[in-house]
């Protein structure tokens, strides 16, 4: 175990020389083996809590979320769509047709959503009501504007509290699957809406004002018309939770198809289409009532009692909750002349021995939290993991060059030290932190089992290095 240790301290810091930055050192000659010692430590204080996640930045992503869901734990969460549409440009596709807008009366208006994935992840969802009503958009919706046009728990796009139609309830089926023999492929039917007419008659009276140049612009008609507000009725059981990914918007998947009786070649009439894409501003309008949760530590903490941290952590994703920690006293436990081999941040899922209903974030990343929309990176690990342990129930998380600028700077740099004193947020990493509606109760540092901890490796140096 020794020579491990030695090999680290060959290849890292002598912090020991307080002069330059750790990361500046590497190959200092470090190779006498007998003024090295190595030491191993758990044994640190950790403040930990959970904060609502307002912070999530992120729009037009590859699939975004519709549904509504329950837990005991979190609360009520729905997923709403706000959603831009644009008309198809005559002649991409010889499948669409305008037809002719002098139509006699619309005969069908539907708005058709593909699946990507669902949760609850089992069958037991199969045949659950959804309930939903359809708003216009009254702002304009505009690509990386900021806060107010992105994936976000906190802002509210405005819209006509009028329903275009609606309330209306639909049967999602996302388990009912036809295989394909020409493709060689499992396909599933998308969810299709019936909406009322008078939404199909309103969107065809906008396409006729439009003028031929626009008419070949798909970017064209937000111009006209602004968007749709896609909005879910809350539930409040479990049993009746129902959530899925919607794929294929800003293309032929997604779409919502206006068919009608209009007159073509001057005379003869025929049925025709308007055809619309979804797209390309799209966002989940995350809304959260956390005071349904029955947990009491839960509830204490998304109100600012930072206390109740320390039996137990949430981690909730798509704008729910993350984990805020720091560890005070590491530059006062960790002193002397030091080489930090590794460092691991560990916490154990509460409920590790369950299925999990939603699922569990598959991966945590560190960062530190500025402001709403604004995070900055930790020094890159290069073995960061993150992942979680399936078998085991828990999450590693390597955050070893963070705490190495501690110990630099606390020596060197008493102003940037501070800074690195400030708490670390812990949040699923990638798209899951966007995508997915991911969940996990993790343990506290304060608790009697499992508690979060810190895993330590480091050399002391018993000699003087110049």
């Amino acid at each position: 175990m020794r020579g491990k240790f030695v090999a680290f301290a060959c290849v890292l810091l002598s912090l020991s020389s307080c002069q330059r930055n750790p990361d500046s050192i590497l190959g200092n000659d470090m190779h006498q083996n007998g003024i090295l010692q190595a030491r191993y430590d758990t044994v640190f204080r950790i403040e930990a809590f959970s904060v609502p996640d307002d912070s999530i930045i992120l729009q037009n992503a590859s699939s975004v979320l519709l549904g509504t869901s329950y837990s005991p734990v979190f609360g009520t969460t729905t997923y709403n769509l706000v959603v831009q549409l644009l008309t198809l440009r005559t002649g991409d596709d010889e499948r669409y047709s305008q037809g002719s807008l002098d139509y006699s009366h619309v005969d069908s208006t539907v708005l058709m959503l593909p699946y990507s994935k669902k949760f609850p992840t089992h069958r037991r969802m199969d045949g659950r009501p959804l309930t939903l009503s359809i708003y216009e958009v009254e702002e304009d919706l505009r690509d990386g504007a900021g806060f107010d046009s992105a994936y976000t728990s906190m802002y509210q796009v405005r819209y006509n509290e009028v329903p275009l139609t609606g309330p209306v309830t639909v049967y999602p089926k996302p388990f009912d699957t036809v295989y394909d023999s020409v493709s060689n492929s499992v396909l599933i039917a998308p969810l299709k809406i019936r909406l009322d007419n008078k939404v199909g008659e309103m969107l065809l009276q906008k396409v006729k004002e439009m003028s031929d140049d626009e008419l070949s612009d798909m970017n064209a008609f937000p111009d006209h018309f602004r968007g749709l507000y896609i909005k879910v009725e809350p539930c409040d059981r479990e049993e009746e939770s129902i959530v899925f990914s919607v794929s294929n918007l800003f293309t032929f998947g997604a779409t919502l198809m206006v068919y009608f009786d209009g007159v073509e070649n001057g005379s003869e009439t025929k049925t025709s289409y308007q055809s619309f894409i979804l797209g390309p501003l799209r966002f989940t309008q995350v809304v959260r009532d956390r005071s349904k949760s029955q947990d009491e530590f839960y509830k204490a903490q998304m109100n600012g009692d930072t206390a109740s941290g320390a039996q137990r952590l949430y981690l909730q994703a798509s704008g729910g909750s993350r984990i805020r920690f720091r560890i005070p006293d590491f530059s006062e436990v960790v002193t002397g002349k030091v080489v930090l081999n590794q460092a691991v941040l560990i916490l154990d899922d509460v409920n590790a021995d369950k299925s999990p209903d939603i699922g569990v974030p598959d991966k945590l990343t560190c960062f530190k939290y500025i402001d709403r929309g604004h995070i900055e990176t930790l020094p890159q690990e290069a073995n960061a993991d993150g992942s979680y342990n399936s078998s085991r129930g828990q999450y590693r998380i390597n955050i070893t060059r963070y705490l190495q600028q501690i110990l630099y700077q606390g020596t060197v740099d008493a102003e940037n030290y501070k800074k690195f004193q400030d708490y670390i947020d812990i949040a699923p990493s990638s798209t899951e932190r966007y995508e997915e509606p991911d969940c996990v109760v993790l343990y506290g540092p304060g608790s009697s089992r499992k508690p979060m901890r810190m895993e330590v490796t480091y050399t002391v140096i018993n000699d003087t290095i110049d």
